[in-house]
């Protein structure tokens, strides 16, 4: 498919929603470009006028007799009429310009909205499988970059527009003058700017793989910044960063070359086009072209706003290229079908969500999309109301695959999870997480103050804040603090501990008061001391909710009152601690093994 046919159908998709508005842009714009033209063209009276020259151009000496009175001078009428054009165009100008300025505007607001939109309602697994820095682009830099090629898309209307009417003024005051201009124009057209146009294009391509790349590494870098001070591996990343920029100011370079070539060859193009047209004015006269300085001075004229507007039309047409794969990116981002089908939007045709007696996993088996191998197969288990229950096993074993498939990040590949016997799959999926409190071995806190990472989002007091903190055992160090909770915590949490981010995000569940909670080896990363107050605030917590642990360190489940044991995902044993450790099967051999 053609670059032009590319742009008008995703342009297409993109001004939908905003046809009456883009109508009324079209309208102003060809109104505007009509105004312009017969402007232009009541210079050639006045010029021929103000000479003396009698043959007038007969469509103008109609117009003239049709609206004047006899005794009224030509003259002064052109140029009162030219001074009226004036000051409409420069009213319409103003309307035209704000039309297509809301045009563009509207249309990147709902671009910016659509974009993350239609990446917020993707499933878990498309998330999993993308780079941050490529995410990071396509929301930002490629939204960035569609917004101006639509910048230059509405100017290439504009400009198109005006340079249509001029050309059909000068076709109109020399058809031979005109055609030779034509050929001159189709051959700079199609000999130089086609190739030109297809070179923009596949640089531009490399240019977007090359912003993505550089966005990745910087966002890798910002992620990793502890581990490459305490590495000592700065160089390496300082290298790969500027790896990455020097690849983009090579690209950069040559996209912006070709860009620029346009700016060249125009100025070649109107001076050739002068000098042409006086050596075929002075052939056709003889020398004597007095009677055609006004059908010269205004041919001139016109093709002298005509070249502008062929510039900056192919100057924005060039821009729209250099875009395009952005906006290509984009467009696929906003139409592809993706068939995962856990997704979590709001369904009010399916059930309200009811807890009173056990979950259930039947015959849940799994295997990841990109897998050959199922990462758990065949797995049964029970877990009742408000009782505690720990799942086991060793790296491998599928324990953090069932945490990802009970907080509906994935759907199983077969069997199913079942709620007082109804499918998980026919209760609303957001009214389930709202009673699903979900804490993981990785804790999400963003740069702002400890008050709104508690919070987050919800609708609570400061008195209720307070309460959740004292009940994660938060409340202390949280007053220690420089702003008791109203300190800024820095990016990611970095001025807090481990723990100090895991009783925060304790506190953040307490406060939603879910019926579950799902700690995914929410604590293997903390030394023994923090690991034991947080495990004497799920304690607490599990007195009146179901509380399901996913463990590595087996410390921390000895109190379950069902322990699940996992093997290279199947369920091999289950039972409370004393039945484990008594069979001495897998369960006591991972035991000792810790132990030891």
């Amino acid at each position: 498919m053609s670059v032009i046919t590319d742009s008008i159908k995703i342009m297409g998709y993109l001004f939908g929603p905003f046809k009456k508005i883009l109508a009324i842009y079209l309208v102003g714009v060809i109104l505007l470009s009509f105004l312009e033209v017969f402007r232009i063209s009541l210079v050639y009276p006045i010029i021929n006028y103000g000479l003396s020259v009698e043959n007038q151009p007969r469509l103008l000496d109609m117009f003239y007799d049709f609206i004047l009175p006899p005794s009224v001078n030509p003259f002064i009428a052109s140029a009162f009429l030219l001074l009226i054009t004036t000051v409409i165009i420069a009213g319409l100008y103003g309307i035209v310009m704000y039309s297509g300025a809301y045009v563009f505007s509207e249309v990147r607001d709902s671009l910016d909205k659509r974009v993350f939109e239609r990446i917020r309602t993707r499933p878990y697994s498309y998330f999993a499988g993308k780079k941050q820095g490529d995410l990071l682009y396509v929301g930002q830099g490629a939204v960035t970059e569609s917004s101006l090629a639509i910048n230059e898309c509405v100017e290439l209307v504009r400009y198109s527009f005006m340079a249509f009417f001029y050309l059909l003024l000068l076709f109109y005051l020399s058809l031979w003058l005109t055609i030779g201009v034509m050929i001159l124009g189709v051959f700079y057209a199609f000999i130089i700017k086609k190739s030109l146009f297809s070179r923009i294009y596949r640089n531009s391509n490399v240019l977007n793989v090359s912003l993505m790349e550089k966005s990745v590494v910087y966002q890798e870098f910002v992620s990793g910044i502890k581990t490459i001070f305490i590495t000592g591996s700065m160089d390496y990343w300082v290298r790969k960063y500027e790896s990455a920029v020097k690849k983009l100011k090579k690209t950069y370079t040559n996209v912006y070359a070709l860009v620029n070539v346009f700016l060249i060859t125009n100025d070649f193009i109107m001076f050739s086009i002068i000098a042409l047209g006086g050596i075929i004015l002075y052939t056709f006269t003889g020398g004597d072209f007095l009677p055609y300085i006004g059908l010269f001075g205004t041919f001139m004229l016109g093709l002298y706003r005509l070249v502008p507007c062929l510039s900056y039309a192919q100057k924005n047409l060039s821009f729209l290229v250099q875009y395009l794969p952005a906006l290509e990116l984009v467009y696929n981002t906003l139409t592809e079908d993706y068939d995962d089908v856990n997704k979590l939007r709001n369904d009010s045709e399916k059930k309200e969500f009811n807890f009173n007696n056990k979950i259930e996993l039947k015959n849940v088996s799994f295997v990841y999309k990109d897998g050959k191998k199922e990462t758990l197969h065949n797995i049964s288990l029970e877990i009742n109301k408000n009782s505690k229950i720990a799942i086991v096993g060793s790296s491998g074993s599928g324990k953090t695959t069932t945490a990802n498939l009970l907080a509906l990040l994935y759907k199983p590949s077969s069997g199913g999870i079942f709620i007082d016997g109804v499918n998980l799959d026919e209760i609303n999926p957001v009214d389930y997480l709202h009673h699903l409190g979900y804490i993981g071995q990785e804790t999400f806190v963003y740069h702002d103050t400890i008050r709104e990472n508690i919070r987050f989002g919800l609708d609570c007091t400061d008195d209720e804040i307070i309460e959740a903190a004292k009940l994660a055992d938060a409340h202390d160090f949280i007053m220690a603090s420089s702003d008791g909770y109203d300190t800024i915590i820095g990016d990611q949490g970095l001025k807090l501990s481990g723990g100090q981010r895991q009783r925060i995000a304790i506190a953040r569940i307490i406060l939603r008061k879910p019926d579950i909670l799902l700690l995914d080896e929410a604590t293997s990363s903390l030394d023994n001391i923090s690991e034991q107050k947080i495990m004497e605030s799920v304690e607490i917590l599990s007195q009146n909710m179901t509380v399901i642990i996913i463990a590595h360190r087996l410390s921390t489940v000895q109190n379950a009152d069902m322990i699940y044991v996992l093997k290279k995902g199947k369920l091999v044993e289950n039972g409370s601690y004393d039945d484990l450790m008594r069979v001495k099967g897998e369960y006591w051999d991972l035991y000792m093994g810790q132990k030891n």
